[in-house]
């Protein structure tokens, strides 16, 4: 059942809400403790409809206070409600820049999944992870919203590349979508090619859904993805081990999971050393020389003379 959250459609009082974090980021039971239960009533589908709005827009404001009050993110406003979260100063920061593109449906910026958020903790839920890294590698974060606003994914993603990212005056730009955000950054890369690839360092694509066979993208853009994105895919095969297909059109590598939701968490680690890596100078070939059993011996007479 996929049911849509606004924060101006669904308000409840956060005391109507039974539940609140812990501090480790686990939704329990403000009276017994006990983990969060999704209660589903086959026999009333509107008291299952507002449990749902009511998880769903509580971990949205908690994640959002999380954000500004923690990470000192700001809220940018690009259209009527419409808005992301970004660094203090992320279009001057010269460095890096770290974009996060969210999967279609109920998600708000700072949330890969509010069903493992729910169930499994704010580490394995949310973007703060993600979050936590930029801020240890001093890089610049912006934060898509793209289930926000009435729009498109695509028109999300192209406004915020419009408005934002492509003023931004960072060296290196690292993408991280899940699911259809991978189609929609696909999509901007068919309508902004010469710019993504000037700009654009690496591409991590989450489970994603895009095709590089059904959307409009020609050689020149198939030739760049191959060289820098990489594709997490579920597999029952352990994490990073390469699933080959022909029509991938990039590397493809396990994601460790068959579980969506979970692939950002699975597999952060995997995507920073491949970010890093994209970035690390390329070590010099040292020189040496071939000792050959002449040498060798012209050596050895010469150590005996001294």
């Amino acid at each position: 059942m996929m049911l849509e959250c606004s924060d101006s459609g669904c308000n409840p009082l956060q005391s109507d809400f039974p539940y609140s974090f812990s501090e480790d980021g686990h939704l329990r039971h403000r009276v017994t403790s006990e983990p969060y239960r999704f209660t589903f009533r086959l026999d009333d589908v509107r008291e299952t409809d507002r449990e749902h709005h009511s998880l769903c827009h509580y971990i949205t404001q908690h994640v959002y206070e999380l954000l500004e009050k923690k990470f000192h993110l700001l809220k940018v406003h690009l259209e009527e409600h419409s808005f992301v979260f970004t660094s203090p100063g992320a279009l001057d920061h010269p460095g890096s820049l770290l974009v996060l593109i969210q999967d279609r449906g109920t998600a708000r910026s700072g949330v890969w999944s509010w069903k493992l958020s729910a169930h499994e903790g704010l580490e394995r839920g949310s973007q703060i992870p993600y979050l936590r890294w930029a801020a240890q590698e001093s890089c610049a974060v912006i934060i898509m919203n793209p289930n926000e606003g009435g729009k498109t994914l695509e028109h999300h993603v192209h406004l915020v590349w419009e408005r934002l990212v492509s003023r931004s005056s960072a060296e290196h730009v690292f993408v991280v979508a899940h699911g259809y955000g991978g189609l929609a950054f696909v999509d901007l890369l068919c309508r902004q090619l010469e710019e993504i690839q000037r700009r654009v360092k690496a591409v991590a694509f989450l489970d994603s859904s895009h095709s590089l066979w059904h959307q409009p993208l020609g050689k020149a853009g198939r030739d760049w993805l191959k060289s820098h994105s990489r594709t997490w895919i579920l597999s029952t095969k352990p994490l990073n081990r390469s699933v080959g297909s022909l029509k991938a059109g990039c590397p493809q590598i396990s994601a460790g999971t068959q579980c969506h939701d979970s692939v950002p968490a699975v597999c952060m680690e995997s995507v920073f050393r491949f970010f890093t890596k994209t970035i690390k100078p390329k070590a010099t070939p040292t020189p040496f020389e071939i000792i050959t059993r002449s040498k060798s011996r012209t050596h050895d007479q010469n150590s005996n003379l001294v």
